[in-house]
């Protein structure tokens, strides 16, 4: 069992009066998720070598937020309201120009094997996490690196955002091992044939795969995942046995077929498929949602207005991304904007605004409690954020691979974890995202940060 207890120390550089605050934390159930076995895919390899020392690495990052969070174990990301104001790497110095990230203190840091602890300091400069402080949380160490993204984040090549989980490739789009055409975003879509995989479920052992035959029908298939149990018939390398087709109820709107995009939203446990006519939106030009729920595949569908003066992008399959009631979609031409609409009422537009650059040139990858990350093939990530209406920068320069080629595919109520491929060609592997809260650290009233004060934050986490 773990234990934590943080403190704050602000210090005048004037007077040099000190204030000083003293919280104890709570354990979240990352860590569980780290740890739990993966099926035929999870080597103990990775947790003997990449993820160790594991107070280095998977709790080697700090975060600062303004909000509190909620207390409680399945928060494992923040909500999208908790603004990030400053963080820390294990082993670290801030070399860059950027203002969020403070420096490790290796004097005062300490591992304590006899009385089972390990404190973590970091100082923060004058110019260093200025803001109010309202929750303190330990994270992995990529995830100390402006993981949640801020105006002045330097990127860097050094620290992805995922971390691979395994050392094998589970073939789950390649067509050669599955027994039938299946594929994802990359990979194109071709009506009758082709399986697009959009979410894996652990618990029930079933990848979700979607084929459109026409513009009024659609299949939901479910294929063995294998990771949790093995059948001595089947051999899992060749074959993705069938478990279930279901032919959805025809749609009462018919799909354009010329363009698809599609991604399935955490939030609500339903696979959005978007279709258009024509690779761009004009102004008053419509595209099509059908939202599913895979929990009792009920259909619902949307006729979306292009309601901006803007002419909007509609290729690609991942030209736009549903989540939490919205849906982003980008500029057909540069400098590329985003905007966000409300699903079911496209008169609810807003622009996104930038902070810290001029234009998103990547697609959306991924989203999780109201933020939305985009990713290019030019080694640059963005994360726009719902609550703020935002886009701002981490300093991760990729969420996984370096290149908007691969294709991350969530798994059902497991929001850390995702499988990465490659289109109907290629694995890539599992990954897990670094930027999750392995503690929670509220403080009894927020103090604030300012450009007269150096701070120093020390985290002291018990083994008991």
């Amino acid at each position: 069992m773990l234990k934590g207890t943080m403190k704050i120390e602000l210090t005048d550089v004037h007077t040099g009066e000190k204030k000083t605050v003293v919280e104890h934390n709570m354990i979240t159930n990352a860590l569980t998720e780290v740890f739990r076995p993966l099926g035929l895919n999870k080597s103990p390899g990775k947790f003997m070598s990449s993820y160790a020392p594991y107070y280095q690495k998977l709790l080697g990052g700090i975060l600062l937020f303004d909000h509190n969070i909620e207390e409680n174990a399945n928060n494992i990301y923040p909500p999208a309201e908790a603004q990030l104001i400053g963080c820390g790497a294990y082993g670290v110095q801030n070399n860059t120009t950027g203002t969020s990230r403070g420096g490790f203190n290796q004097t005062e840091s300490a591992l304590n094997l006899t009385n089972r602890y390990m404190k973590y300091v970091y100082d923060f400069a004058t110019s260093q996490a200025n803001g109010t402080i309202a929750c303190v949380c330990l994270t992995h160490l990529h995830g100390g690196f402006t993981s949640y993204g801020s105006n002045d984040a330097v990127f860097t090549s050094n620290y992805p955002l995922g971390i691979q989980i395994s050392d094998a490739n589970l073939q789950y789009v390649y067509t050669g091992y599955t027994g039938a055409v299946t594929g994802d975003k990359y990979s194109g879509l071709t009506l009758e044939k082709t399986e697009m995989l959009f979410v894996i479920d652990r618990e029930a052992d079933v990848a979700y795969y979607f084929r459109i035959d026409n513009a009024n029908t659609i299949h939901i298939l479910q294929r063995r995942a294998y990771l949790q149990s093995v059948s001595v018939l089947e051999n899992p390398y060749s074959q993705k046995a069938l478990v279930e087709d279901t032919a959805l109820d025809e749609l009462a709107t018919a799909m354009a077929t010329s363009y698809f995009a599609y991604n399935f939203d955490h939030a609500n446990k339903c696979l959005y498929i978007f279709s258009s006519a024509s690779y761009y939106l004009k102004p008053n030009d419509t595209f099509l949602i059908t939202k599913i729920s895979i929990e009792n595949f009920r259909i619902q569908q949307f006729t979306m207005v292009n309601t901006t003066d803007v002419n909007l992008n509609t290729n690609g399959m991942r030209f736009a991304f549903a989540h939490e009631g919205f849906v982003y979609l980008r500029t057909y031409n540069s400098p590329y904007d985003i905007y966000k609409f409300e699903i079911g009422n496209a008169a609810n537009v807003t622009k996104i605004r930038y902070s810290g650059m001029t234009s998103v040139n990547g697609t959306p990858q991924l989203a999780y409690n109201g933020r939305i990350y985009y990713e290019n093939a030019y080694n640059e990530l963005y994360i726009v954020n719902s609550a703020t209406n935002e886009a701002v920068k981490p300093e991760s320069n990729r969420i996984f691979s370096g290149s908007n080629q691969i294709c991350y595919t969530p798994m059902l109520n497991e929001p850390l974890n995702y499988f990465c491929s490659y289109g109907n060609w290629s694995t890539s592997d599992f990954m897990m995202l670094a930027n999750y809260l392995a503690t929670i650290n509220n403080l009894s009233e927020p103090v604030t940060k300012t450009a007269d004060k150096t701070m120093k934050v020390t985290y002291i986490i018990q083994e008991q």
